[in-house]
Formats: C-alpha cells, structure tokens, sequence
C-alpha cells in the first residue's frame, strides 16, 4: 500500500509546487511598454522579456485589439486579462506553462449572439463607412455606420462572414459564435480594382438605391480636371438630375429645386456657400474627403432643414499607422496634406491646405488687357481652404472627434483712366482732363467646426453627440472718384465728384446634435434623435457721400439682424421583410422654428420602399415631404456669394414640398447595370426677388412669395468591369414658377429648367500604371431673358424721356444649347521607396465651344447711307474656352 501512496504523493506535491509557481508567476509585478496592439507579438514579447513559458496559438488571436501600449508595475495576470480583453480567448496555468484557449461555454446556453465591431483601413486604422458585412451561411446583413460601427446578431455556432468595400480585398473568416464578440477588422486596398469610379457599383440589393449616390474618391482622382484641379462638385453634375450654369457657375439645381435647396454638410456642419471661382470650383479638398453621399430622394427623417438635396461629406479622420505627407500641383491651386498619430493607434492628426495659383496668370493678363483700354490697373483673386481633424480613442467604447475647415475667397479690381479734351469755345482753347479711377474688392469667408462623441453604449445601441458652428461672412467695398480739371483763361475749374459704398452679409449658426443607432434583430433597425441649432442673420448697407463722412442709409434703415432658434426631432426605422425581399424605411421629422415670437412647426413624414421582383430586378418608390426656414435670394446671374441667406420671419412662413418618386433598376449580364426613375415635386412658399430688385434692396421690402413644380426621368446605363467603367446618364425635365410680382404673376419657366440633359463619361483601365478618362455633357439651353425692343416713353415732370426695353414674357427665350467634352489621360507609378507618384494631362472643353454664360446688349455704330447711326446687338459673355490641365500629386 504504501509502495503505491508514495508514487501518487510524489506526483501530487509536484503538480501542487507547480500551480503555486504558476501563481506566483501571475502575480509577479513588470513594467513593460509595446510597440503596437498585435497580441501576438505582446505575448512573444512577455515570454522573452520575462522567461515565461506561454503557450498560444497565432491563428486563434486577432490581428489587433485595444489594450494599452504601456504597463507600469502592473501584474502578468492584469496585463494577459488587458491584452485578452474581447477576444474570446482565456488562460489557465498548467505544469507546462501558461496555455491560452477559448472560452469554456458555461451552462447557461443562449440561441443567439451579437457581434459587434469596427472596420478599419489596413496599414492607417482610418474607418470605413458603409462597409458590408455578411453572415453567408444565415444570408443576414448589415453596414457599418458613420463611425464604422456595426452589430449583427445571428445564431449560435459557426459561421461564415464576408466583409466587403469598393476599392478594397474582400476579406472571409469564420467564427464559432458562442458568446457575444466584438471583432476589428482591417481591410486592404485592392490597387487593381476599379469598380465604383463615381457612380457606385450598387446596383446593390440590400437597401435602398432610388436617388442616391456614393462617391469612390480614390478613383474620382482620375476624373479629367480643370486646370489639374480634382473637384467633388463637378462630380455631382455628371450625375442625372443635376443641373447647373454653363461651366458649372450659379450652383447646383437638382430637379427643379433652387440652389439653397440643397444641404451640404461636412462632418455634420452646414456649408452655406460651397462655391470658389462662381461655382468653376468648390471648397472640397477631395484629398481628405473620406466619403460623400448625394441624395435627391427617398429621404430618411435623420435629414431635414432643404427642399432638393443632401450632400453628406465626411472628412478623412487621419492615419494612426504612421505618419504621411503628400503634394499636389496643378496650374489653378497647390495643396498639401500631413496627417499621422499622436498617440500611435490611438489617437490622429490631420491637416491639409490648399491655395490657388490664379494670380500668376490672371494679374499680368488683366494688366495688359486694361492698358490696351489706355487704363492702369489689374484685377485679382486668391482662394484657400484649411482644413484639420483631430481624433482620440479613448476606449473601446468612446471616440471623440474635432473637425474645422476655413476657406476664404479675394477678389479685387483697380483702374486708373486719364483723358484730355481740348475745345474752342469763344476764339480761345479751354482744356479738360478727366480722370476716373476706381477700386472693388470683394471677398467672403467659410468658417466651420464641429466635436463629436461617438459612444457606444450597448451590443446595439450607439450614440453620437456632436456640437457645431458655421459661419458665411461676406464683405463688398467699391470707391470710385470721377475728376475734371478745366483749364481756361478766365479761371481754371475742378469738379470731383466720389462714391463709396459697402455691402455687408453673415449668416452665423450655433448647433447640437443627439443622434442614436439601434440594431434591434437582424434586418431591424431604428435611428432617432435630436437638433437644436440658433441662427444670428446679419445683412446691412452703407454707403457714404463724396466727402467719405456723412453717412447714408438707404431708404432711411439698414436691414435688421435676426435671432432665430430651430429644432428637429426624428424617429426612423429601416427593416427588412418578406425573406429579405423588401426593404422599408419610414420615418417622421418633426421641425420647429421661433422667431420675432412666431412658432412655425411642421411634421414630414418619409417613406421609401425597394422590392425584389426578380434576382436581379428592384422596383423601388418613395415619397417625402421636406420643409425649409432658410431661403436663399439672388440677385446675380453667376451664383456669387452676394446670394443672400434669409430666415423665416413673422411675415415669410417656411418652405414647403412633396416629391414623389417610382423607379426600377436591374443587373444585366456582362457587368451592365440599368436604373430607370420618374419624379414629381411640388413646392409652395418659395420666397425671391420682386421684378426689378437686387441684394442692395431691403429685402424684406421687396420679396414675392409663390409656388413650383418639377417632375421628370433620370435614366442610366452602365458597364463596369476590370477595363472599362462608363455609364450613360440622361433626363427629361420640366420645371416652372409662379409668382405675384414676377411675370404678372403668369407661369413661367425657372431659369435652370433643362429639358434635355446627357452626360456620358468612360475611364479606360490599360494597365496599373495608366488609364484614360473622357467625358461629353451636352443640354438644353438655360430659359433666359432677351431684349426684344426698346422704345422711348415721356413722363410728364421727367426729363429727358425714359428708354424702356421690352423683354416679353418672364424667360420666354433660350440660351444656345451647351455642350462640352474633356478628357485625362493618367500615369501612376511608386518609386523603390514606396513613394506614390500620379500624373495627369488633360484638357477641359477640348474643341473650345463657346458657351455663353449670358447675353448683353452692347452699343454700335454703323454708317447707313454715309451717316453715322447709333444701334445695338446681342454678345454673348463666354467664360471657360479651351483650357489644358496639368497635375502632379507626390504621397510619401
């Protein structure tokens, strides 16, 4: 007995020494710092630090998880428990070491597990938006969010999960789910795809398409340029739907809506002016643009405050990785861009600048072009934009974000004329010499922040707390003094005679922001939240005498500043029914507006449906109701920011409209997709100038209040695949105006009412290394006015006689029909050092088709049987000829 006690006893006392060396080899106090969060390579660097024996398998850690970098005397067991944290792995000490396993199911058995997780960019941690993820074998879905957030509940066991972008490998792993699970996941750029250029490869059928676009701006790079300028805008306007001025001036118009009609957001902050140069160019830095959504219907209730559209831009958040720098030249700006980690996969910094090279031709060409006239002087424009992003993760749970961009635009024109006279007037030569000189400047400010909480607050349910403020400034001074010195024998004269005037215009907006994301089951999901924003308007004229003192105002006041307060609350649902075949998301907004102690309140319900008919064939409707208490008034033909943003008052009520939309899409064979959609809209309370005003006016003095009307098709036709990407885009519109003061209160046509509109644009893929890109945009003129006849009318008490020009009915004639074609030709390669190096040639308006923006009448002379007679003739104004683009962009 006692021959076979001992053995045992042996036995026992060394697994009992063991396990307590094993203890205390868990409870033994380090200090340890490392390099990155790969728990791979954390625990290779515990066991060689410290001598420990830990047993792992690399397949079963994750590539990355969120544990501190740096651990001061802290115990092995709290720094395994930190690295192991949500991963599902657990450890246990054995006489070999320390072995780390999966988690032991407990008894306790549940049917259903949540995973939740974040996706990130490969090599920069940057998160994606709108990434797919997958469950194959259970055929469930979902998307990951703003913050790249997403949750997916499935049953337990294993399963398969697919994890795809445009642009990007498709990455699928399997998972045996038996407890709730939060996953990072990396996903690495695929450099040969070329999928999704500008309109997104969606033909997709999980969600709803109808009206919405997503922009994949790593490919929007190879777009032909102006003046090797990338540009998000110009994007937009190749898309069916979208109209605008000859070369892009006066704004954006998408069906039949104004151009305040459209809300753009960058990082959750309304941009009230996003025009550079009129509208050639706009203020997105498209190299930090991490991703734009363009909708022009099916609404969701999160969006409301516009008529037409939202256009939501999201800034890059900045790599972690590393840090990086990169270039870009063209012959109209330069811009650069450095962004890398503070706190290295935690924390980020991005900041990039952009400024315009105009004034290198511009002021010798304007120069030359006044001396020429016998005049001194020259005219000028600079723009820039600044834009920075700060982010910091400060759990697992919690991020916070800080965004700001400025931009301002300068424009500036001198002249200097001298001129002599010389008459005989009584035997005796009197001398005059005229001098005129003039000064404009013109120049208006973009200013915007926001800081976001991102929180995630259960399994399914996320949060984002963001505060914001935008500012428009706009400032106009002109001087001009007319000189004439008269010269005689009697006395000598001088007569002066000056003008002053200044022109002044903001629109300041403070706002908050409550916005929750809850996953409630698989192909469920509900959003609501809560706005609150308080507008400050501020739109003023002065103008002074010839001594530069006395002041004037006009009409006796300078129009008033405004106080106003809005809110909005929202509850949205997106589900899915019917075995996934059709998709609902419905919704109400509910928006509120105080001002001059006037309530307005308005209720917006939004539904939009998508129904799978076949396996490849969607019919797809939506209506929406929109409101708006801001209005935009314009004074200009070009769209300059002398455009003046005003709010509902005591007097003008909010903005109304309904759209209305049905349309079909299909997947056809060979990589071709169709989409075919018809819209009706309806709009009430439109507010604009009275016949004959102008932004000088007090513009409470002189509005009319009236109604329109839009309806249409947009259709597109599109082949995509590893050679060639193109599409076909064309529509069909009508869209019309009345009001009291305008036209004798008769319909008539709006101004951007393009009956006809086609784009076509191809990138042809012939290697890594070089493709081409060409574009053809052709559509109606826009309806304008013309003078038909001008005629003298005598009033009595005026003198002399007053000319009157008759136009006709309110834009009864048509501009010529544009049409332009561009194209890019572009060179990629990376040097042996990794440095990434893109070139482009190009041209915009190749054959140089003269576009005319507008038509003025000009006065001529003309000799009619040997007399000299006075007549006048119609000249078109052109702005954009032929222009040659050059760009070259360095990442490093």
């Amino acid at each position: 007995m006692k021959g076979k006690l001992l053995p045992k006893l042996m036995i026992f006392c060394f697994f009992l020494v063991s396990a307590l060396q094993a203890q205390e080899t868990l409870d033994r106090v380090v200090s340890v710092t490392f390099e990155d969060q790969s728990p791979a390579k954390a625990l290779q660097h515990l066991r060689k630090s410290f001598d420990l024996n830990i047993v792992f398998a690399d397949s079963q850690l994750p590539k990355r998880n969120s544990f501190p970098l740096s651990f001061k005397r802290q115990s092995i067991r709290s720094i395994l428990n930190s690295i192991l944290a949500n991963t599902g792995l657990a450890y246990h000490s054995e006489p070999e070491g320390i072995v780390i396993t999966r988690v032991m199911l407990t008894p306790k058995i549940r049917s259903r597990y949540t995973i939740q997780g974040i996706v990130e960019i490969g090599g920069s941690a940057e998160t994606l938006i709108g990434t797919n993820i997958f469950a194959i074998n259970h055929n469930e879905g979902t998307h990951s969010n703003e913050q790249g957030v997403f949750s997916l509940t499935l049953p337990q066991g294993r399963t398969r999960i697919s994890v795809s972008y445009i642009g990007f490998h498709t990455d699928t792993f399997s998972i045996n789910l038996q407890q709730d699970t939060f996953l990072r996941i990396y996903l690495h750029r695929e450099s040969q795809q070329i999928e999704g250029v500008v309109i997104p490869a969606a033909m997709q059928g999980d969600g709803m398409n109808i009206g919405k676009y997503s922009f994949d701006l790593e490919q929007l790079q190879r777009m032909p340029k102006i003046g090797g300028e990338t540009d998000l805008i110009r994007a937009i306007q190749m898309l069916p739907g979208v109209q605008t001025g000859p070369d892009g001036v006066g704004g954006v118009f998408i069906r039949g809506g104004e151009a305040g009609h459209n809300l753009v957001i960058i990082d959750d902050v309304p941009v009230y002016n996003f025009n550079h140069a009129v509208g050639v160019l706009s203020v997105f830095n498209t190299s930090i643009v991490k991703s734009a959504e363009l909708l022009k219907g099916a609404f969701p209730a999160r969006y409301a405050g516009r008529l037409s559209s939202v256009l939501d831009v999201r800034m890059r958040d900045g790599n972690k990785e590393f840090w990086t720098a990169s270039g870009e030249l063209g012959l109209i700006s330069g811009r650069l861009t450095l962004e890398g980690p503070i706190v290295k996969n935690k924390s980020s910094l991005l900041i990039a600048g952009r400024a315009s090279l105009l004034n290198w031709m511009l002021k010798p060409y304007s120069e030359h072009y006044k001396s020429r006239k016998g005049e001194k002087g020259q005219s000028t424009y600079n723009f820039y934009d600044f834009n920075a992003k700060f982010n910091i993760e400060l759990s697992a749970k919690d991020r916070l974000f800080f965004s700001f961009y400025r931009g301002q635009d300068h424009f500036g024109n001198t002249g200097d004329s001298q001129d002599t006279l010389s008459l005989l007037v009584d035997d005796r030569f009197e001398t005059y010499r005229f001098r005129k000189v003039y000064h404009e400047k013109l120049y208006w400010t973009n200013t915007g922040s926001s800081l976001r909480w991102s929180h995630i607050l259960g399994k399914k349910l996320f949060s984002n707390t963001t505060f914001t403020f935008s500012e428009l400034n706009v400032n106009i001074a002109t001087a001009s003094s007319d000189t004439v010195n008269v010269f005689s024998v009697a006395a000598p004269k001088v007569h002066f005679d000056a003008d002053y005037g200044r022109y002044l215009s903001s629109i300041r907006d403070f706002g908050a922001r409550s916005d929750f994301h809850w996953d409630i089951a698989p192909g469920n999901k509900v959003r609501f939240g809560l706005r609150v924003q308080h507008n400050h308007f501020v739109p003023g004229i002065q103008e002074y005498d010839d001594d530069f003192q006395e002041y004037i105002s006009p009409d006796g006041k300078i129009s008033r500043s405004v106080h106003t307060t809005g809110w909005a609350f929202y509850l949205e649902n997106e589900k899915r029914m019917l075995s996934r075949r059709l998709y609902l998301n419905y919704g109400l907004n509910w928006s509120g507006w105080n001002v001059d102690q006037q309530n307005y309140s308005t209720l917006e319900p939004r539904l939009a449906l998508s129904y799978l008919l076949s396996d490849s064939t969607y019919l797809e409707a939506s209506v929406s109701r929109m409101s708006q208490f801001l209005h935009l008034l314009s004074g200009t033909n070009v769209g300059l920011p002398t455009d003046l943003w005003v709010p509902s008052t005591g007097e003008i009520g909010p903005e109304l409209a309904w759209q209305y939309t049905l349309g079909l899409r299909k997947n056809l064979n060979f990589g071709w997709n169709i989409a075919l959609e018809g819209y009706y809209k309806e709009m009430k309370n439109l507010v604009n100038y009275s016949e004959g005003a102008d932004f000088l006016d007090d513009w409470e003095q002189n509005i009319t209040i009236g109604s329109g009307r839009a309806f249409g098709m947009d259709f597109m036709l599109r082949k995509n695949n590893r050679i060639i990407d193109a599409y076909i885009a064309y529509s069909l519109g009508r869209t019309d105006r009345v009001f009291p003061k305008i036209n004798l209160g008769e319909r008539y046509p709006f101004k951007y009412d393009h009956r006809h509109d086609l784009k076509i644009w191809s990138d042809f893929r012939f290697s890594s290394k070089i493709d081409l890109s060409a574009s053809w945009t052709f559509s109606s003129g826009l309806a304008t006015n013309i003078p038909l006849e001008a005629f003298t009318v005598e009033i009595p008490g005026v003198s002399p006689p007053v000319t009157v020009i008759d136009y006709g009915p309110k834009n009864s004639r048509r501009l010529p029909a544009y049409h332009r074609f561009d194209f890019g030709l572009n060179f990629h390669f990376t040097s042996p050092k990794g440095t990434e190096h893109k070139f482009q040639i190009g041209a915009y308006n190749v054959y140089s088709r003269r576009n005319p923006l507008y038509y003025q009448l000009r006065t001529v002379f003309i000799a009619e049987n040997g007399v000299l007679k006075k007549d006048s003739e119609l000249v078109g104004v052109h702005l954009l000829p032929f222009l040659p683009s050059i760009n070259y962009s360095i990442k490093f």
